[in-house]
Parts: C-alpha cells; sequence; structure tokens
C-alpha cells in the first residue's frame, strides 16, 4: 500500500455515515466482516470449505491496492 492511511478495520457498529448505497454496502460488509472475525465458529463454516487454514481471521473494508499508476478495490472499482 503506497498510502500512508492505515487500512481500516471491519467493525460490528461501523462508524462511516449512510450517505448513499454505497455507505450502506459498506457498514453492511463491515457488520458481516465483524462478526466472522468474532464469532469463531461462523467464521471457521465461512472460511473452512474455502480450504483456508484455521486461526482467527482479521478483517478490513476496501483495502486499497495500486497497479502501476491505479488506485485498485478488492470489489473491482478504481479510483
Amino acid at each position: 500500500m503506497t498510502d500512508k492511511q492505515p487500512w481500516e478495520r471491519a467493525r460490528l457498529i461501523p462508524v462511516s455515515g449512510i450517505t448513499g448505497p454505497d455507505e450502506q454496502e459498506r457498514r453492511g460488509v463491515s457488520a458481516l466482516l465483524a462478526v466472522i472475525n468474532s464469532v469463531r465458529e461462523f467464521g471457521r463454516a465461512i472460511t473452512a470449505p474455502l480450504g483456508a487454514p484455521a486461526g482467527i481471521p482479521m478483517a478490513y473494508i476496501e483495502v486499497p491496492f495500486t497497479s502501476g499508476e491505479k488506485k485498485l478495490r478488492p470489489d473491482g472499482s478504481s479510483r
């Protein structure tokens, strides 16, 4: 990550506002990921079928990556 901003951790009660559909999606994803982190059995039920190793997952929302000059996010959008 080239930006100096830290990645935003998933939270059960997100701190972002609800200004439109993008923010609603972000809040929903953040809450789901926070539950996957907090409820070990639920997180394992989600990750085990994907072949992930057992352990405590760490989840962040909208982690930015760069590809050349382009900034990308895993959800497919670019800035």
